[in-house]
């Protein structure tokens, strides 16, 4: 009762908070679209990790509404809908990793030259094959799901079973786990040749030019904060989501659902960051939230 409570009160503040930074996110980069014609191939991959993480913070208000109403379809929809949303999110988070790379790092590589040249046409298929894999990993889980529901009557469920009750085995997610951690593994690749391309530049421009006062300078020193950052919390949600759903010992959830959810936080401000767009416009609403008269002075 305790831990379900505990689960709950997490799940709102974590919905409360995420969901308005990914409706930011994803409201600034269509604004720009509808401005500019086009969408580029780096705007695409985070408005799709921000939808991604859209549907799964409205799962957790289907986890929340199962408090006080539990249903077949609820338990249905709830559990493979998270997995397709996770593969999805490590998959565009692998991609987007994977564009910098191909952008900052220059290897004399006949396969990785050719890469680099026609990524942008393999790139829709690339996006589409994504989403076709995470819709078959998630094939295990609703088998699953069908599986338990059938054959229970709604007043079994409503007083044994809801969705906590479904029990994910190491059988069901291995083809979720090893395709997610494929994906892990090329985008720690692509990270770690991203740092170390740009940490050789910054000692090299370091050496010819003295100091980091040079906003260019400023520039690649963010860029390889963002990298790391962005590699160690991708590292830290998979480990985290995994352990979430798959673990037995009921008790570790204390551990684990803060830390998604604090993890989930960093991800928004890590592709905020990395964004010029979503930064200087996220800049310019907390600067008119806390000089709010100053700016209708102007007006």
């Amino acid at each position: 009762m305790a831990l379900d409570l505990f689960t709950y009160f997490s799940d709102f503040i974590i919905l409360l908070f995420l969901t308005p930074i990914y409706l930011f996110i994803c409201v600034v980069i269509l604004l720009n679209w509808i401005k500019d014609k086009t969408l580029p191939q780096v705007d695409q991959l985070i408005v799709g990790i921000s939808v991604c993480n859209i549907v799964e913070e409205m799962m957790r208000s289907i986890r929340l509404l199962d408090i006080v109403y539990s249903s077949r379809r609820i338990i249905k929809i709830h559990v493979p809908l998270c997995f397709l949303a996770m593969s999805c999110n490590v998959w565009f988070s692998t991609f987007l990793c994977v564009y910098f790379c191909l952008k900052i790092v220059n290897v004399k590589n006949t396969l990785y030259i050719c890469l680099q040249r026609n990524f942008q046409k393999v790139f829709p298929r690339l996006f589409i094959s994504a989403i076709l894999g995470s819709v078959l990993v998630c094939v295990p889980f609703i088998l699953k799901v069908i599986e338990e529901t059938s054959a229970v009557n709604m007043s079994t469920i409503n007083k044994k079973r809801n969705l906590r009750d479904i029990v994910i085995t190491y059988k069901d997610s291995s083809a979720f786990m090893i395709l997610s951690w494929i994906a892990l593994l090329i985008l720690s690749i692509s990270a770690l040749a991203i740092v170390t391309s740009l940490f050789k530049h910054i000692i090299q421009v370091q050496e010819n030019f003295g100091g980091f006062r040079s906003p260019n300078m400023k520039a690649h020193v963010q860029a390889l904060k963002t990298i790391i950052f962005f590699l160690l919390i991708n590292f830290l949600m998979l480990i985290t989501a995994t352990a979430y759903i798959t673990l037995q010992e009921m008790t570790l959830h204390y551990v684990i659902i803060p830390l998604y959810g604090v993890t989930k936080a960093m991800v928004c401000w890590s592709l905020i960051k990395g964004n010029r767009n979503l930064d200087k416009t996220m800049r310019n609403i907390l600067r008119k939230l806390h000089y709010p008269k100053k700016f209708n002075d102007k007006d």
